[in-house]
């Protein structure tokens, strides 16, 4: 008994001091991000404090005389200041005023254009050949897909994606970013015409096609407005989402973050509230570059940071 309580007691004074030496280790890295939007930069001391502490959990959770309490804690601690990305592999702010330099943009279809003080712009108007909402597809995770046929009824299987209309805008920039990557996008959205419908999807993709890998979709107006899905040729599905209706057509810049650990955990962040934490496996090897496509709506895209693992 007086063991237990001495490891209890050294694993809640290793919590206190860990989370007061991150966050004296922490002021220069936020300082330089109220300065400059990227995403943060290798902070040696405050990540070499997180590995330390992973390994203390992992110690600690072989030892059954633990507090699991204390434990979870810890791991709170170092999820939420973890950062193995440490390669700047994609910054775009567009102050330049366009989209051909460095980075170097490719438009595939629609019109995208820069405007000085909102960053990228495009507008692209729904068809309704085109549309097919995320409610439209069927997720892998049977309990999504449970839930989906309460909310919108039972559908038939998935099938291939037919696209009878012009395709949706779309641009891309071909850069490698490795299989762990953080993301972070502010957005701007207009408001909603000819009646709504349409939406924003953007991720890395594989193939000189674009047509494999992950994107994040935004649907306004829509429940839920937000999904993460994972695509192959002809068909997409529903990793997980956000069964919540989301509106962003407030004229107000928001932020969207999308984090990838190395073994497949995804965490989608919208304006840093934590909306989906997953874990998917398909892909493992890294992409060839990021696309953004817009079915339907009007859109500012400000700013676009990605950061990878460092590659070995």
């Amino acid at each position: 008994m007086v063991k237990e309580t001495r490891v209890t007691s050294r694993l809640m004074r290793l919590s206190r001091l860990a989370f007061l030496a991150i966050c004296i280790a922490s002021i220069p890295f936020f300082s330089s991000e109220a300065q400059d939007d990227r995403l943060p930069a290798d902070d040696s001391r405050t990540q070499e404090l997180v590995d330390q502490l992973k390994d203390v959990i992992q110690k600690a959770e072989r030892d059954r005389r633990s507090d699991p309490s204390t434990i979870q804690r810890l791991r709170d601690l170092v999820r939420r200041y973890d950062w193995p990305w440490k390669v700047s592999l994609l910054y775009d702010d567009f102050r330049d005023g366009n989209y051909t330099f460095d980075p170097s943009w490719i438009v595939s279809h629609g019109d995208f254009w820069v405007a000085r003080g909102a960053g990228l712009r495009s507008t692209s108007s729904p068809s309704p050949e085109r549309v097919r909402h995320t409610s439209d597809r069927r997720p892998e995770n049977p309990a999504i897909g449970i839930l989906g046929e309460i909310l919108w009824g039972k559908r038939e299987a998935e099938a291939p994606v037919t696209d009878k209309a012009s395709p949706p805008a779309e641009i891309y920039t071909e850069v490698a970013i490795t299989d762990a990557f953080a993301l972070k996008l502010q957005l701007t959205a207009g408001e909603l015409r000819d009646g709504g419908g349409g939406r924003l999807e953007f991720g890395p993709y594989r193939g000189q096609d674009r047509n494999s890998g992950y994107r994040l979709a935004y649907e306004p107006a829509k429940k839920p407005a937000i999904s993460l899905l994972r695509i192959a040729p002809g068909r997409s599905s529903v990793i997980d989402l956000y069964d919540h209706k989301v509106e962003l057509e407030d004229g107000r810049p928001h932020i969207l973050e999308w984090r990838r650990h190395a073994g497949g955990e995804m965490v989608v962040l919208l304006d840093q509230k934590e909306i989906i934490r997953t874990v998917d496996r398909a892909f493992g090897d890294p992409y060839d570059g990021f696309t953004i496509i817009n079915t339907g709506g009007d859109y500012a895209i400000k700013q676009i940071a990605i950061s990878g693992a460092g590659r070995k």
